[in-house]
């Protein structure tokens, strides 16, 4: 029974209290057209011409044409124009039977897929013929546009089920329960016509072994199931009672002891015409059984699926016989609507092994093995789906799991592995327009997951391995650049501190040490200048001493401006004034032009970078370093060109003092040299503040002192 017209009984009897003042003007004046009212459509086509808006206005509508059948709360008609589905209220009394001549009064409803009619009054007026059904192919049926029509089909019966009927048939008056149980069976036969179906529902019982195979000629009225946006899915067939298809050709009469067909010789060129569309019998080993859908067997030549809803185990090996209808498969032919017969045991079927692309045409169907390369493995709810390399070319395979999701062996890419199951050629391939058609293509349905075994596993270092080493690599090489960055922030912090506290130690220091020095100048330096003073006054006017006391006053005069140079030089290196207005290069030409303006040396002074201000403790001692150097090229080394470079780099300075004096050999340097050139003293205080002090010099060719230190 068409499923649909359930939901059109349930959806639709609402629309009855909606319609029944409509009805009431209609039933008292049903030949006549209201003055103010819509127009009364009179026939099947009329209202089958209503767009689904228009029929949900509830037009009005008496039509009078042949009952054909009834269905619980609702039923066919046809008049001279057309078939009409119409609905009535629950428990409506329909005593019509087919072929009495009709009078419904109702409104026009707009049903879920064709417009209807919905029935308020229905009268028997008479008795009539049946119309003539359309003549139509079930290809037809497969347009969607035969909706509730009238019409004649031819087809083999594929198979024939019998049972209850779907939607059940009320008790009539006086009829037994035994009465009623019967009525209730129907026969569900599916009719073919090539390659089309249809479903037909008969209320008739029928005898399966007169209509299996036959090819009859039937009449019934075309429904359709259809999807909630109106659009037509497929047919159905509905036989009113007390009509039986009529047998056009008797059944073949096939049966599970005759001589069976080869697999091979099915869909071959047969010059007699042969029997097409009816069944054949095949034999064959089972090579596989998925229980109540399908299994597949092997013969001499060949092997065939075979589609089948019978429930009876089999196992691989075991003998069986086979009927069934040929139907065309994607590359080879296949058995539908199927039963089988087990006749005997037998051997499990040997796997036949894939050498080459070229023998996959000729095992469609067929229990094959071929060695391939894993690619990839998916997992689906109910399947896991496989991607190999092999035959030179990519193979699909998958293996059904069900919602059990059964445990599977350790499958990782890569593995070589060998591979058995069912074949499936041509699949997802571009078809020749004719001519031989040589398919390049193959998916395997595995038994079980025993059917994939691995040959060579695959390397333990897999990409996926790879990523989460490099990952690993990655997150330990991060801890680690934390962590030093962690440990030199803490160490920064902690030379920042000591560099804080150093310069404030040398702060202090050097306020001490200008105290000092302006203690020493105002007092001692001031007192010995006098001293010096009145000893040359002292001289000048000693003409009428003695030689002696000339001498003594020569003498202390000597000493006392020996005494004032040694105090001066003591102001000098305690005091750093010089800083105090000029930076390292002011400072520097300062020093310079104190020690050469007596003499010939010609200096020249460089700066190199962007010139700025240094820490107090960096600025000064650069500065005794540079003096230092500048003093030893005057002094000892008879030098007529001194050079003195300063480079400011990002976080360092460079200082080079040159000079093109006699120079020395600095691996056969006296300590007492050293100490006599203040080496010592500038290595020390460029290792105080953690530089690099290089000494250049050879005889003959002057000397470079070079000082890089960080700011």
């Amino acid at each position: 029974m068409c499923r649909s017209r359930l939901s059109n009984i349930l959806l639709h009897d609402a629309l009855f209290a909606l319609s029944i003042l409509a009805c009431a003007v209609c039933a008292s004046s049903a030949t006549a057209q209201s003055n103010d009212g819509p127009e009364v459509l009179t026939t099947a086509a009329a209202i089958r011409s209503l767009t689904p808006v228009q029929a949900a206005q509830q037009l009005p509508i008496r039509l009078v044409g042949c009952f054909i059948s009834r269905e619980d709360n609702s039923f066919a008609m046809q008049d001279e124009t057309d078939g009409i589905f119409v609905f009535t209220q629950p428990g409506f009394p329909i005593d019509a039977l087919p072929g009495d001549l009709i009078e419904v009064i109702g409104v026009t409803n707009p049903g879920d897929y064709a417009p209807c009619a919905s029935a308020t009054s229905i009268r028997t007026i008479g008795k009539t013929k049946i119309p003539e059904p359309i003549p139509a192919t079930i290809a037809d049926l497969h347009t969607g546009q035969m909706d509730v029509a009238w019409v004649e089909v031819t087809g083999i019966v594929r198979s024939v089920k019998i049972g209850p009927n779907p939607i059940p048939q009320h008790p009539r008056e006086g009829e037994s329960p035994e009465e009623v149980a019967s009525r209730n069976l129907y026969t569900q036969l599916k009719l073919a016509d090539g390659n089309s179906h249809v479903v037909v529902e008969m209320q008739e019982v029928l005898d399966p072994s007169m209509y299996l195979d036959a090819k009859v000629r039937l009449r019934g009225h075309c429904f359709y199931l259809h999807n909630s946006n109106r659009q037509f899915v497929r047919p159905i067939l509905h036989t009113p009672r007390g009509i039986k298809p009529e047998i056009l050709v008797q059944p073949l009469h096939r049966d599970f002891e005759g001589t069976p067909t080869s697999v091979s010789s099915l869909f071959t060129f047969d010059h007699t015409g042969g029997t097409p569309g009816h069944r054949v019998h095949v034999r064959g080993v089972v090579i596989h059984q998925r229980q109540g859908k399908a299994l597949w067997i092997r013969d001499k030549n060949q092997s065939l699926r075979v589609q089948t809803s019978q429930d009876t185990a089999l196992q691989p090996g075991d003998i069986v016989d086979v009927l069934g209808f040929p139907e065309l498969g994607t590359y080879s032919p296949l058995l539908e609507d199927s039963e089988f017969r087990k006749r005997g045991d037998g051997a499990p079927p040997i796997p036949v092994d894939l050498e080459g692309l070229n023998m996959i045409s000729w095992h469609d169907s067929d229990l094959v093995r071929l060695e391939a390369k894993l690619l990839e493995v998916q997992r689906y709810p109910e399947s896991v789906e496989l991607t190999l390399e092999g035959l030179n070319t990519t193979v699909r395979a998958s293996l059904l799991t069900g919602s059990d999701q059964i445990e599977l062996p350790d499958w990782r890419p890569n593995s070589v592995v060998s591979v058995t199951g069912i074949a499936t050629v041509g699949e997802g391939e571009t078809i020749p327009l004719n001519g031989l058609w040589w398919s390049e293509s193959l998916h395997i349905s595995l038994r079980s997951p025993s059917d994939l075994a691995i040959i060579t596993p695959a390397p333990w270092w897999t990409p996926k391995r790879i990523s989460y080493v490099l990952a690993a690599v990655l997150a330990v090489a991060l801890g680690a650049i934390a962590v030093v960055v962690l440990l030199s922030r803490n160490r920064l912090r902690e030379q920042k501190q000591q560099r804080a506290l150093a310069e404030s130690e040398f702060s202090a220091i050097l306020n001490e040490r200008n105290r000092v020095a302006r203690e020493i100048h105002d007092t001692l330096a001031q007192n010995i200048g006098a001293i010096s003073v009145q000893l040359e006054m002292v001289r000048t006017d000693a003409k009428n001493l003695s030689e002696t006391t000339q001498r003594h006053i020569k003498t202390a005069h000597s000493l006392a401006r020996t005494a004032l140079t040694d105090a001066r030089d003591s102001i000098w290196n305690m005091r750093s004034q010089v800083l105090e207005k000029y930076d390292l290069e002011g400072a520097l030409k300062r020093i310079t032009t104190q020690l050469t303006e007596d003499s010939e040396v010609e200096v020249t002074t460089k700066v190199l970078g962007k010139q700025r201000r240094l820490p107090p403790v960096v600025e000064n001692n650069l500065l005794r370093v540079g003096q230092e150097a500048i003093t030893n090229a005057c002094k000892h080394a008879n030098a007529t060109r001194i050079t003195v470079q300063i480079s400011y780099g990002e976080r360092r300075v460079e200082l080079v003092v040159s000079d093109d004096g006699d120079g020395f050999n600095t691996q056969q340097v006296s300590p007492e040299a050293n100490r006599s050139f203040g080496l010592v003293g500038m290595r020390e205080r460029v290792e105080l503040l953690g530089g690099k002090f290089e000494i250049t010099s050879s005889k003959g060719q002057g000397t470079q002192i070079l000082v890089s230190v960080g700011d």
